[in-house]
Protein backbone atom coordinates (compact mmCIF):
# COMPACT_ATOMS: atom_id res chain seq x y z
CA UNK A 1 0.00 0.00 0.00
CA UNK A 2 1.31 3.35 -0.89
CA UNK A 3 1.57 6.56 1.35
CA UNK A 4 -1.05 9.03 -0.19
CA UNK A 5 0.69 12.08 1.83
CA UNK A 6 3.79 12.85 0.66
CA UNK A 7 6.42 14.71 2.99
CA UNK A 8 6.29 18.01 3.48
CA UNK A 9 9.69 20.05 3.36
CA UNK A 10 10.51 21.95 6.15
CA UNK A 11 11.09 25.67 6.00
CA UNK A 12 15.04 25.62 6.71
CA UNK A 13 15.17 23.39 3.67
CA UNK A 14 13.28 25.08 1.64
CA UNK A 15 15.38 28.37 2.34
CA UNK A 16 18.63 26.80 2.04
CA UNK A 17 17.29 25.58 -1.76
CA UNK A 18 16.13 29.26 -2.81
CA UNK A 19 19.41 30.48 -1.55
CA UNK A 20 21.48 28.13 -3.34
CA UNK A 21 19.53 28.67 -6.71
CA UNK A 22 19.86 32.63 -5.96
CA UNK A 23 23.65 32.08 -5.65
CA UNK A 24 23.57 29.88 -8.65
CA UNK A 25 21.73 32.18 -10.64
CA UNK A 26 24.13 35.03 -10.05
CA UNK A 27 27.17 33.28 -10.92
CA UNK A 28 25.66 32.18 -14.01
CA UNK A 29 24.69 35.66 -14.58
CA UNK A 30 28.27 37.41 -13.63
CA UNK A 31 29.86 34.50 -15.79
CA UNK A 32 28.34 34.21 -18.72
CA UNK A 33 25.17 35.93 -19.78
CA UNK A 34 26.77 39.82 -18.69
CA UNK A 35 30.37 38.87 -21.15
CA UNK A 36 28.04 37.06 -23.87
CA UNK A 37 25.26 39.67 -23.79
CA UNK A 38 26.94 43.02 -22.83
CA UNK A 39 30.53 42.49 -22.94
CA UNK A 40 30.80 43.07 -19.15
CA UNK A 41 33.23 40.50 -17.87
CA UNK A 42 33.73 41.10 -14.26
CA UNK A 43 35.91 37.88 -13.81
CA UNK A 44 37.49 37.47 -16.91
CA UNK A 45 35.96 34.07 -16.98
CA UNK A 46 34.11 34.87 -20.28
CA UNK A 47 36.65 36.37 -22.09
CA UNK A 48 38.71 32.89 -21.17
CA UNK A 49 35.77 31.18 -22.90
CA UNK A 50 35.14 33.10 -25.55
CA UNK A 51 31.87 34.50 -24.08
CA UNK A 52 33.19 38.26 -25.20
CA UNK A 53 32.99 38.17 -28.58
CA UNK A 54 29.12 37.05 -28.66
CA UNK A 55 28.29 40.51 -27.74
CA UNK A 56 27.10 43.12 -29.64
CA UNK A 57 28.05 45.87 -27.75
CA UNK A 58 30.84 47.41 -27.44
CA UNK A 59 32.82 46.76 -24.08
CA UNK A 60 34.30 49.81 -23.09
CA UNK A 61 30.96 51.51 -23.81
CA UNK A 62 29.47 49.75 -21.86
CA UNK A 63 32.33 50.13 -18.69
CA UNK A 64 31.95 53.96 -19.47
CA UNK A 65 28.04 53.48 -18.86
CA UNK A 66 28.84 51.36 -15.90
CA UNK A 67 31.34 53.53 -14.38
CA UNK A 68 28.65 56.83 -14.96
CA UNK A 69 26.00 54.86 -13.29
CA UNK A 70 26.09 53.80 -9.60
CA UNK A 71 22.63 52.20 -9.09
CA UNK A 72 22.24 48.74 -8.99
CA UNK A 73 20.79 47.20 -11.86
CA UNK A 74 16.69 47.28 -12.07
CA UNK A 75 14.59 44.33 -13.06
CA UNK A 76 12.38 44.68 -16.14
CA UNK A 77 9.09 43.19 -16.81
CA UNK A 78 9.34 40.79 -20.04
CA UNK A 79 7.35 43.33 -21.98
CA UNK A 80 10.04 45.97 -21.70
CA UNK A 81 12.58 43.20 -22.21
CA UNK A 82 10.58 42.52 -25.53
CA UNK A 83 10.65 45.55 -26.01
CA UNK A 84 14.33 46.17 -26.07
CA UNK A 85 15.73 43.15 -28.28
CA UNK A 86 17.72 43.70 -30.88
CA UNK A 87 17.96 42.03 -34.43
CA UNK A 88 19.97 41.41 -37.40
CA UNK A 89 18.41 40.36 -40.40
CA UNK A 90 19.63 39.95 -44.06
CA UNK A 91 17.43 39.85 -47.01
CA UNK A 92 17.90 40.12 -50.83
CA UNK A 93 15.26 42.24 -52.60
CA UNK A 94 14.77 41.94 -56.18
CA UNK A 95 13.62 45.22 -57.92
CA UNK A 96 12.20 44.52 -61.31
CA UNK A 97 13.17 46.26 -64.47
CA UNK A 98 12.11 49.54 -65.04
CA UNK A 99 9.75 49.62 -61.60
CA UNK A 100 10.17 50.38 -58.06
CA UNK A 101 9.17 48.66 -55.00
CA UNK A 102 9.79 49.72 -50.97
CA UNK A 103 10.97 47.72 -48.23
CA UNK A 104 9.77 48.70 -44.65
CA UNK A 105 10.15 48.36 -40.81
CA UNK A 106 8.35 49.73 -37.79
CA UNK A 107 10.45 51.26 -35.47
CA UNK A 108 9.40 53.03 -32.41
CA UNK A 109 10.15 57.01 -31.26
CA UNK A 110 13.62 56.87 -30.67
CA UNK A 111 14.23 53.29 -31.93
CA UNK A 112 17.89 52.77 -33.53
CA UNK A 113 18.08 51.53 -37.08
CA UNK A 114 21.86 50.49 -38.78
CA UNK A 115 21.61 49.40 -42.04
CA UNK A 116 23.97 48.94 -45.22
CA UNK A 117 22.51 48.01 -48.45
CA UNK A 118 24.30 47.20 -51.91
CA UNK A 119 23.69 45.50 -55.67
CA UNK A 120 25.86 43.30 -57.90
CA UNK A 121 26.99 47.21 -58.74
CA UNK A 122 23.50 48.62 -60.35
CA UNK A 123 22.71 52.30 -59.53
CA UNK A 124 19.23 52.81 -58.46
CA UNK A 125 17.40 55.96 -57.22
CA UNK A 126 16.49 54.93 -54.12
CA UNK A 127 14.48 57.52 -51.01
CA UNK A 128 15.15 56.19 -47.37
CA UNK A 129 12.36 57.87 -45.43
CA UNK A 130 9.82 57.79 -42.76
CA UNK A 131 6.16 57.77 -42.34
CA UNK A 132 4.37 58.57 -39.16
CA UNK A 133 2.17 55.73 -38.17
CA UNK A 134 -1.21 57.24 -38.22
CA UNK A 135 -1.23 60.27 -40.35
CA UNK A 136 -3.39 60.23 -43.10
CA UNK A 137 -2.16 63.52 -45.06
CA UNK A 138 0.54 61.36 -47.11
CA UNK A 139 3.42 63.29 -44.67
CA UNK A 140 6.81 61.79 -45.37
CA UNK A 141 10.51 62.78 -43.94
CA UNK A 142 13.22 61.86 -46.34
CA UNK A 143 16.73 61.23 -44.86
CA UNK A 144 18.48 60.69 -47.60
CA UNK A 145 17.67 60.75 -51.64
CA UNK A 146 19.76 60.07 -54.20
CA UNK A 147 21.08 57.34 -56.95
CA UNK A 148 23.71 54.99 -55.84
CA UNK A 149 24.47 51.22 -55.99
CA UNK A 150 25.22 51.08 -52.28
CA UNK A 151 24.47 52.94 -48.86
CA UNK A 152 25.15 52.66 -45.16
CA UNK A 153 24.55 54.43 -42.00
CA UNK A 154 22.01 54.56 -38.80
CA UNK A 155 18.79 56.50 -37.71
CA UNK A 156 17.48 57.26 -34.81
CA UNK A 157 13.50 57.46 -35.38
CA UNK A 158 12.28 60.70 -35.25
CA UNK A 159 8.46 59.43 -34.39
CA UNK A 160 6.82 56.14 -34.45
CA UNK A 161 6.14 54.47 -37.89
CA UNK A 162 7.41 52.86 -41.16
CA UNK A 163 10.90 53.25 -42.07
CA UNK A 164 12.56 52.63 -45.21
CA UNK A 165 13.74 52.40 -49.07
CA UNK A 166 11.77 53.29 -51.93
CA UNK A 167 14.22 51.97 -54.80
CA UNK A 168 13.35 52.41 -58.77
CA UNK A 169 15.07 50.05 -61.03
CA UNK A 170 15.74 52.69 -64.41
CA UNK A 171 17.46 49.97 -66.00
CA UNK A 172 16.36 46.90 -68.16
CA UNK A 173 17.55 44.37 -66.11
CA UNK A 174 16.35 43.08 -62.60
CA UNK A 175 18.43 44.70 -59.70
CA UNK A 176 19.37 42.82 -56.67
CA UNK A 177 19.58 44.68 -53.34
CA UNK A 178 21.40 42.65 -50.48
CA UNK A 179 20.01 44.36 -47.48
CA UNK A 180 21.41 44.24 -43.89
CA UNK A 181 19.89 45.84 -40.91
CA UNK A 182 20.65 45.81 -36.88
CA UNK A 183 18.37 47.47 -34.32
CA UNK A 184 15.02 47.83 -32.29
CA UNK A 185 12.02 46.86 -35.36
CA UNK A 186 9.43 44.92 -36.74
CA UNK A 187 9.81 43.70 -40.71
CA UNK A 188 7.05 45.17 -41.92
CA UNK A 189 8.66 44.08 -45.79
CA UNK A 190 7.60 44.99 -49.41
CA UNK A 191 5.28 47.39 -48.95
Amino acid sequence: MQDSNPPVQSLKALTIASLSATLLAGIVLVTAVLPAEYGIDPTGFGEMIGLTSLSSTSKTAVQGAAAACAEPPVAVSAAQAASNLQWQDTVKIVVPAGEGLEYKFHLAKGAALEYSWSTNGAALYFDFHGEPQGDKTGYFKSYKETTDSQSSGSLSAPFEGSHGWYWENKSGAPVTVVLNTKGAYRILGLM
